[in-house]
């Protein structure tokens, strides 16, 4: 059973909405990142398959806390875990990735799990992102991607005041026995942020 959130600390860089609280990760979440992952892999592979393939035991999930904690002092990416307030269990991940060391330009991704999608909370979660990317990192724009077959992120992205940018396909695909999918990617400027 996932830890509350309650018994981890609150820390100053905390995102908190209505029905949220969205931490940093600390070394003491990994059973529960790893949980989650484990038990929505299938699933996750397609548009996650670095995250997946690289957290397979508790132990991998242990170590790549460790590099989340480590990039996020260096100001590259800002992981979070996405914790259900009322019942204070773990639901998902938000992540937002500068594009470029020093530049005030990121994109963000995210994931739930099975049982939480289609409930409003990674609309919740975006904008409570979008809100620390602007007003907190100083951040001009924030790119969204997804595939094009995924009109659950897209709703997201146009929901939360993202525009499509464009639409491209990878020239490889992300394992050798798919085929590359078409990737829309959406983007908000802060001066269209509401």
């Amino acid at each position: 059973m996932p830890a509350p959130p309650s018994s981890y600390p609150v820390t100053s860089i905390e995102l908190s909405t209505k029905r949220l609280r969205i931490l940093p990760y600390t070394p003491e979440m990994a059973l529960d990142f790893w949980q989650l992952l484990h038990q929505n892999r299938e699933r996750l592979l397609p548009d996650f398959p670095d995250r997946t393939s690289a957290v397979v035991t508790v132990r991998d999930a242990q170590a790549r806390i460790k590099v989340f904690i480590s990039q996020h002092r260096a100001g590259d990416l800002y992981s979070f875990g996405i914790w259900r307030k009322e019942a204070g269990d773990y639901i998902g991940d938000i992540t937002l990735r500068r594009l470029a060391r020093g530049k005030p330009f990121s994109e963000v991704g995210y994931y739930l799990s099975a049982e939480a999608e289609g409930q409003g909370y990674v609309t919740e979660a975006l904008k409570a992102m979008v809100h620390y990317a602007f007003d907190v990192l100083r951040m001009e724009c924030v790119n969204l991607r997804c595939a094009q077959g995924n009109e659950r992120s897209q709703r997201v992205a146009e929901r939360c005041g993202f525009r499509l940018l464009k639409t491209y396909t990878p020239t490889q695909a992300e394992s050798e026995e798919a085929q590359p999918r078409p990737i829309h990617v959406y983007q908000l400027k802060k001066e269209d942020a509401s």
